[in-house]
């Protein structure tokens, strides 16, 4: 089951959802480098980590694959809605480390929240 929702989690990440890098340049052939080399590890690590705040690696892979996949959207939809508002790099990357933060704070807060009752 894990390999087929993992299939399907790769197929949407590239294939469905928005490039959420397409405000680094009007140039195609920068965005693209942008984004897979750099832009997809960053969205990667942070989803990857937003995941595990929850999720122990090697426990219910299924649930652990759909939820980076939620992390990762989550964290595209997020980008694509402050690129619609600014156009500079740095205010964009600023703003987004300040939501990613408290992203963070949240989850962990929840997850206190949940385990400790």
């Amino acid at each position: 089951m894990y390999q087929i929702i993992s299939a399907l989690n790769g197929f949407i990440r590239e294939e469905m959802i928005p490039n959420p890098f397409d405000f680094i340049s009007d140039n195609q052939l920068m965005v693209m480098l942008f984004t897979y080399l750099i832009g997809r590890m960053i969205l990667h690590i942070i989803s990857f980590s937003m995941c595990g705040v929850f999720y122990n690696r090697g426990q219910a892979s299924v649930l652990g694959s759909i939820g980076y996949m939620i992390a990762f959207s989550f964290n595209v939809l997020i980008l694509i809605n402050i690129s619609k508002v600014f156009d500079s790099i740095l205010t964009i990357s600023i703003i987004y480390t300040i939501i990613v933060i408290a992203i963070f704070k949240l989850l962990y807060k929840l997850k206190e929240i949940v385990f400790m009752s």
